[in-house]
């Protein structure tokens, strides 16, 4: 069997309670023992990133998400860590991987098909335990709370948010909330999150929701447009959300939400461009999408918009044309040390993807193969 081990500075980190503060969280860690891993030349150093956690989503029904995770310091990539960090894991990471994130010295993993949250140690990604939720799709922090958005679990047939502990793992609440909730953002003590739509009863969600955290209550909901998907907030409090259409006469678009005079955000401005998914970082919103030709032939763009004066700004984010050998765009992400720009390729979606890596300025630096479906990116401080 081969050996995985996430070595830290300090063992009082390794066994330490959870943190309040994202600030804080293990020391950094460097991976030493394992086989499965690739040498990244030109990585250069993280700017204060110790390294990235990559959840592959795997093909829904086959039990194959696995995680990745890439070493600054090492230069190392190493692949599939779960199986080796809990060999007395059966059945694994579990199937279709949602989505990641760090918080604190932990990590957590939404796997949807699976029901459930993993929760593991962020430096060693050994195993705590995990949060019990149907049909969970992204997470969110604040204290000693994690959340999750759920399809099930709402009025209705709607979908919910649940509320855990993040010591004792135990549920603490559920809100109700639209339609097969997707992504969140916090602001200011309350919880947004986006509506998509019900396929199996060709319903679609137009709303955001929004809950007071104090409360856990929901309030009204804003309207915005239909199916949305990815939900984030700039550093000035401003929402972005895409919205992926209902696929017939309404297309994908862009929405930035503003709260004007603390009264309630609303939309302020819309963008009518394809995007399947974004991210902020550098003072810059930036996105790729798909449109089709009448054979279903995929095209891929990739753009930016200016956060600060919601212009939409000319040209590609990639300058030097290796956006063409990317075959099918899945996951963007900002490092936030350095400013390097992370897109994911799932390729076919059923052999292994590559993680590749831009500068700022849109040039690649490095690209690496991941595991099935690279799908979501974690930062460790």
């Amino acid at each position: 069997m081969k050996k995985f081990s996430i070595l830290l500075a300090s063992a009082a980190m390794l066994f330490g309670a959870v943190s309040c503060s994202e600030e804080d969280g293990p020391a950094k860690p460097s991976i030493d023992g394992i086989t499965d891993y690739d040498n990244v030349t030109n990585a250069g150093n993280g700017g204060g990133v110790a390294g990235f956690y990559v959840l592959n989503e795997g093909n829904m029904g086959f039990n194959k998400a696995t995680i990745d995770f890439f070493d600054y310091e090492k230069g190392r990539y190493a692949r599939n860590l779960f199986p080796e960090a809990n060999p007395d894991e059966v059945l694994a990471l579990g199937d279709m991987g949602n989505d990641i994130a760090v918080y604190g010295d932990r990590l957590f993993i939404v796997v949807n098909g699976s029901n459930k949250v993993e929760v593991l140690e962020a430096g060693t990604a050994r195993r705590i335990g995990q949060l019990d939720v149907s049909s969970p799709r992204y997470i969110a922090f604040d204290g000693d709370c994690c959340y999750v958005t759920s399809y099930v679990g709402g009025e209705a047939g709607k979908g919910s948010v649940q509320r855990f502990d993040i010591k004792t793992l135990k549920n603490t609440g559920s809100v109700s909330v639209g339609i097969s909730p997707e992504e969140m953002a916090m602001v200011a003590g309350k919880l947004y999150v986006a509506n998509s739509a019900d396929f199996n009863t060709g319903t679609f969600d137009n709303t955001i929701s929004v809950v007071d955290l104090a409360s856990f209550k929901a309030e009204t909901p804003i309207e915005v447009e239909v199916n949305m998907h990815h939900l984030r907030a700039a550093a000035d409090g401003t929402l972005w959300v895409n919205s992926r259409g209902n696929y017939a006469d309404k297309s994908s678009a862009v929405f930035m939400l503003e709260n004007k005079d603390g009264k309630g955000y609303e939309v302020a401005k819309a963008f009518n461009i394809n995007c399947d998914n974004f991210t902020i970082g550098n003072g810059k919103v930036y996105f790729y999408g798909t449109t089709y030709d009448e054979n279903w032939n995929a095209t891929y763009n990739y753009g930016m918009i200016d956060a600060a004066t919601a212009e939409l700004l000319p040209g590609s984010f990639i300058t030097d044309g290796t956006e063409k050998s990317i075959a099918t765009p899945y996951c963007i992400a900002v490092q936030p040390g350095t400013g390097d720009i992370f897109i994911t390729d799932a390729k076919d979606y059923v052999s292994s993807g590559a993680v590749i890596c831009y500068s700022k300025d849109g040039r690649k630096q490095w690209s690496v193969k991941a595991g099935d479906i690279p799908g979501h990116i974690a930062f460790l401080k």
